[in-house]
C-alpha cells in the first residue's frame, strides 16, 4: 500500500492487481471508495517480489482530471526485487498498452516527494533585501523547480535524486528511445532514511558497536545523523548552465538558518573537485558558482569561511576566479564587516600583498576600536606582533589611535607589556657585570623573586581595554 497525492490510496495485492481507492473523509466516518484498478498479468510474473509501488500523473490530470480515469494516464513505479521498473502508459487501439523499463538497479528503497507534499514556502518568496530574484520576471519565479517532482533512490552507496521525475518519463517515452538523465548522487557516512524537503536535509542513522568488559555480549547504539543535499542539487543545476533554476531554488531555501553555510559548502565541494583539475576556464564550474553566490548578500563571508576550511593550495585556484582580496577587503569594511576583513588580512599577508607598513591592519584596527570590538583589537594586535617583532609597527599604529598599553603609566615599559624581544635593562646589567644566562633573578623588596615579565607574557598581549 501507499498513499499517493492528497487523497488516493494505492492497495497492490499477490493476485497482481493494483486497486486506486479515493480516501472520503466526512464528519460521520472516513470510507475508502474504489475508483479504479490495473490487472498487470503478463507485465508483473511474480507479485511476491514487488516490495513498493506508488505512480506518476500528468499535471493535467492532477489539476481537472476525472479520478476514475488515472489508471488509463498514470506511469506507474514497482520496486521488484532490487530494481527500480517503470510502467509507461501509452495509447494504443487495443486499450492501454505499457511499456516497461528498468531506471535504476541495487534500489533498497525510493521516494517520490509528491506524494510527500510540497514545501510550505511560497514561490519566489525572499528575504528582505535579498537582491536575488528582484530583477527576474513572474514567470520565471513561477517555474516549478521546488524538487516537488523529484524521484530519490539509496543504492547501499548513496543517495541519488531525479530533480524532476517529468524529464525522467521524457527521456522513457517510447518516442524518444534516449538514455537516462544521471541522476545526482550524494553521499553519506551514515545510512539515510529519509529527505527532508522543507529543510533541505538528508536524515538517517549512525551505529556504534559497545563492548564492555563486565558483559558478555555486544550492543548497537544509534545516533541520528543528517547532511545537507542543497549544496548538491544547486551544483548539478549550476552544471547544466541553469543558473536561474538554482537561484529559484536557493530562493525557497534562503531563510533557513544553515542557508549561508549550505552555499559555502558548495563552493567548497567545487573547489576540492577542480583544484587538481588545471581546468581552464572554459571547463571549470567555479565561474558560475562565484557568479551564483555574488548574488547573496553572505557573498564575502562565505569566501573567507571556505578560504579558512581550505588548504593554502587552494587558494590561488579559488582566488583566480575571484575579485581581487584587496578589492574584497576593501568590500568589507565599507559594509562594516570587520571579521570578515579579517579575514581577508590573512589572505592578502599569504599572497604577500600586504603593505610592509600593514597600513590594511592598522585601518581594520582603527574600526575595530571605533566599534568597540575589543577581541578583534586583540587579534589585530598579535597580527600585527607577527608582522613585526620589534612592536614598532604596533606601536606606530597605537600612536595614532591614541590608545596607551595598560601600566605604561605606573613605569611598566610597553616592551614588557608587548613581550617583545627586546633586550631588559636587567639583561644589560647582567652582560655589563658579566653573570651567566641562568643567574638567580633580582629579589625584591618583599623578599620574592620578581616575576613581572613572565607574568604578562601569561596573559597573552592584554594591550587593550575598554577605556570606559
Amino acid at each position: 500500500m501507499s498513499m499517493t497525492g492528497q487523497d488516493s490510496l494505492l492497495v497492490y495485492t499477490y493476485d497482481n492487481v493494483l486497486y486506486h481507492y479515493i480516501v472520503n473523509a466526512s464528519n460521520a466516518a472516513v470510507t475508502l471508495v474504489q475508483v479504479g484498478q490495473l490487472a498487470l498479468h503478463g507485465i508483473v510474473r511474480a507479485p511476491a517480489r514487488v516490495r513498493a509501488v506508488t505512480w506518476i500523473l500528468p499535471d493535467f490530470q492532477l489539476r481537472d482530471g476525472d479520478p476514475s480515469q488515472d489508471v488509463a494516464c498514470a506511469s506507474v513505479l514497482f520496486l521488484v526485487d532490487a530494481k527500480l521498473v517503470l510502467l509507461q502508459s501509452s495509447s494504443s487501439d487495443g486499450g492501454p498498452k505499457y511499456d516497461m523499463r528498468v531506471v535504476a538497479h541495487n534500489v533498497e528503497y525510493f521516494d517520490l516527494m509528491r506524494d510527500q507534499g510540497t514545501l510550505s514556502m511560497s514561490p519566489g518568496q525572499s528575504l528582505p533585501g535579498s537582491p536575488v530574484g528582484e530583477h527576474m520576471p513572474t514567470s520565471v519565479l513561477d517555474a516549478d523547480r521546488n524538487l516537488k517532482d523529484s524521484l530519490w533512490y539509496f543504492d547501499g552507496d548513496s543517495i541519488r535524486c531525479w530533480m524532476d521525475v517529468k524529464d525522467m518519463l521524457e527521456f522513457t517515452s517510447t518516442e524518444n528511445e534516449r538514455d537516462l538523465p544521471q541522476p545526482v548522487p550524494i553521499s553519506t557516512d551514515f545510512y539515510p532514511t529519509s529527505v527532508m524537503l522543507d529543510r533541505g536535509i538528508i536524515l538517517g542513522l549512525d551505529t556504534e558497536m559497545i563492548q564492555r568488559w563486565d558483559v558478555h555480549f555486544a550492543f548497537v547504539r544509534h545516533t541520528i545523523r543528517t547532511q545537507l543535499f542543497l549544496p548538491h542539487v544547486l551544483r548539478q543545476y549550476l552544471s547544466n548552465g541553469d543558473s536561474a533554476g538554482a537561484s529559484i531554488l536557493a530562493l525557497r531555501y534562503q531563510d533557513l538558518p544553515y542557508f549561508s553555510h549550505a552555499l559555502e559548502v558548495l563552493l567548497h565541494i567545487v573547489l576540492d573537485d577542480e583544484v587538481d583539475a588545471n581546468l581552464d576556464a572554459e571547463g571549470s564550474l567555479m565561474p558560475s558558482v562565484v557568479s551564483f553566490l555574488s548574488a547573496f548578500p553572505d557573498y564575502l563571508d562565505i569566501v573567507v569561511q571556505c578560504t579558512r576550511k581550505t588548504e593554502v593550495r587552494s587558494w590561488h585556484t579559488l582566488f583566480a576566479y575571484l575579485p581581487p582580496p584587496q578589492q574584497l577587503f576593501e568590500d568589507s569594511l565599507e559594509k562594516g564587516l570587520l571579521k570578515t576583513a579579517g579575514g581577508y588580512l590573512l589572505v592578502l599577508h599569504t599572497f604577500q600583498e600586504l603593505d610592509a607598513s600593514s597600513e590594511q591592519c592598522i585601518r581594520l584596527l582603527q574600526k575595530a576600536k571605533e566599534g568597540g570590538d575589543w577581541d578583534l583589537c586583540k587579534e589585530l594586535a598579535r597580527f600585527l606582533m607577527a608582522l613585526d617583532a620589534s612592536g614598532d609597527t604596533l606601536r606606530e599604529a597605537l600612536g595614532r589611535m591614541n590608545l596607551k598599553a595598560p601600566g605604561e603609566a605606573n613605569g611598566v615599559s610597553i616592551d614588557m607589556r608587548l613581550a617583545t624581544p627586546r633586550i631588559t635593562q636587567e639583561q644589560k646589567h647582567h652582560q655589563l657585570n658579566g653573570n651567566p644566562p641562568g643567574a638567580p633573578r633580582p629579589v625584591d623588596s618583599e623578599g620574592q623573586k620578581s616575576n613581572r615579565q613572565t607574568g604578562s607574557s601569561q596573559k597573552g598581549l592584554g594591550i587593550f581595554e575598554d577605556p570606559s
